[in-house]
């Protein structure tokens, strides 16, 4: 009897280890988490996307053909200054390019629309790559950034995309912090 304690002892031991070392190396690449949702892509440049994501060990959330047929995913990011950064990535039907969204970057009262738009113009003038928005339907600033690429290099122009709109809001956040809206 004691022996088949030990042994379901050692097994539940075993188990936890094998389920912690599998949840510490999923999320050890990076900043980037979520969940890598099960299916394949119906556009091909959707597809290598996901594959180089899946070889980087980038985790991300496969959401389908919206009714613009756009195929889109989700790539959630913890930054240095930002918390969450969820990007949202849309590929068009011709397989030949993708639009990158961080909606929400901050949310900002009203009142500092003015100050807003100062500091926007200098991060639009400060950062090439990503394009700052401010959206006065909402009172909000997004960064944004399109991509266009050819058959054999979507997966690696992509992957730098994703790289310079994650890091370059991540550091807008900082200045624009001071007027974002606390939850």
């Amino acid at each position: 009897m004691k022996q088949i304690r030990r042994i379901a002892a050692f097994v539940l031991v075993l188990v936890f280890c094998l389920c912690f070392i599998s949840s510490a190396s999923a999320s050890s690449n990076g900043k980037f988490g979520s969940t890598r949702t099960a299916g394949a892509a119906q556009y091909s440049s959707t597809q290598a996307f996901m594959d180089a994501m899946d070889e980087e060990g980038i985790l991300y959330t496969y959401k389908g053909i919206d009714d613009d047929t756009d195929e889109w995913l989700e790539i959630v990011y913890t930054g240095d200054y930002c918390d969450d950064i969820d990007i949202v990535v849309f590929f068009k039907a011709d397989n030949e390019q993708a639009n990158f969204r961080f909606w929400n970057l901050i949310d900002f009262n009203s009142s500092d629309y003015r100050e807003i738009l100062t500091v926007v113009n200098q991060l639009n003038a400060d950062y090439k790559w990503v394009k700052f928005v401010v959206d006065t339907r909402d009172y909000s600033v997004q960064s944004e950034t399109d991509v266009l690429f050819r058959p054999d290099d979507v997966g690696e122009l992509c992957l730098e995309t994703l790289d310079h709109i994650v890091n370059i809001s991540d550091l807008a956040y900082r200045v624009l912090e001071p007027y974002a809206i606390q939850d």
